[in-house]
């Protein structure tokens, strides 16, 4: 009976939660200053802004993982820290398959959403984007052809975990707060001039993070263990204004105004606007 596990089998489905391997990891990241305001504006208590205002773009694929096969994925964060704890705090993270969706909200409360995301390389020329609703809300492209630090390195992200009332209404309990930490093994990795650019969309509004200055393009191969743990409960009340980053906007689908939203990316409003290292 498949639909009821035996005590090994939930062993070895627990083990997985408990430490995922994702392998065969392609990565473009680009790290951007932008406005300290808007990083406090996003933060959700009990999180704060770091003394540097850097967000960080992202777009890539998994090779294989342990717990969801096969992906690709892109992301845009801020910095934040929780007492002395420094991570990033994402504000979407869209992926290309629904189990790779599934498992990272179930597991950890990432916001991720299905998305078509696009990642290529050819020698120093990495490129890569992610869409949905037709419309390409994030765009990145890199040229790195100088070396950059191999060998294993520590990722750090914060989440929030919550479970909507059935009524519609606050949560079934309190939010929390998760930690998930990656060990990060780099292989190859090259660093040099990024991109990045923005368009509006009404369910993905990555373009309210303005991008003040471009600092560093890195692509990076390799391999990571992920694993999360939960901080602390968070006040349901202050939290509820920053719950909804996962779901698609409400106003939008009530009016059926989702065509007019497509049609924008065709407009000058639309094109967005590349920003490059300086």
């Amino acid at each position: 009976m498949r639909f009821v596990k035996t005590e090994d089998e939930i062993t070895r489905i627990q083990s997985v939660h408990a430490k995922c391997h994702q392998l065969r990891m392609k990565t473009l990241t680009v790290y951007f200053e932008t406005d300290p305001a808007v990083i406090a504006a996003v933060l959700p208590p009990p999180l704060k802004p770091t003394p540097n205002p850097v967000a960080i773009a992202s777009v890539g694929e998994v090779g294989n993982s342990n717990c969801v096969g096969p992906y690709e994925y892109a992301s845009l964060g801020v910095k934040a820290q929780y007492g002395d704890i420094v991570g990033v705090y994402y504000l979407t993270t869209p992926v290309s398959t629904p189990e790779a969706m599934t498992f990272g909200r179930e597991l950890y409360g990432d916001p991720r959403k299905m998305a078509k995301i696009i990642f290529e390389e050819q020698d120093e020329h990495v490129w890569g984007s992610a869409e949905r609703n037709e419309i390409r809300f994030l765009s990145m492209r890199g040229r790195c052809d100088h070396p950059a630090p191999v060998g294993r390195q520590e990722t750090s992200a914060f989440h929030f975990k919550f479970q909507p009332r059935p009524d519609g209404c606050g949560f079934d309990s309190p939010p929390q707060l998760v930690h998930v930490t990656g060990d990060l093994t780099v292989v190859q990795a090259r660093r040099g001039r990024g991109e990045v650019v923005f368009r509006d969309a009404p369910h993905d509004p990555v373009i309210d993070i303005p991008v003040t200055q471009v600092l560093d393009g890195v692509y990076t191969q390799g391999h990571a263990y992920t694993s999360g743990r939960i901080l602390c409960d968070v006040d349901a009340d202050a939290f509820l204004p920053y719950a909804f980053i996962g779901t698609d906007s409400a106003e939008v689908m009530s009016e059926g105004t989702v065509l007019h939203a497509q049609a924008s990316r065709r407009t000058r409003e639309g094109k967005g606007e590349w920003r490059k290292t300086a």
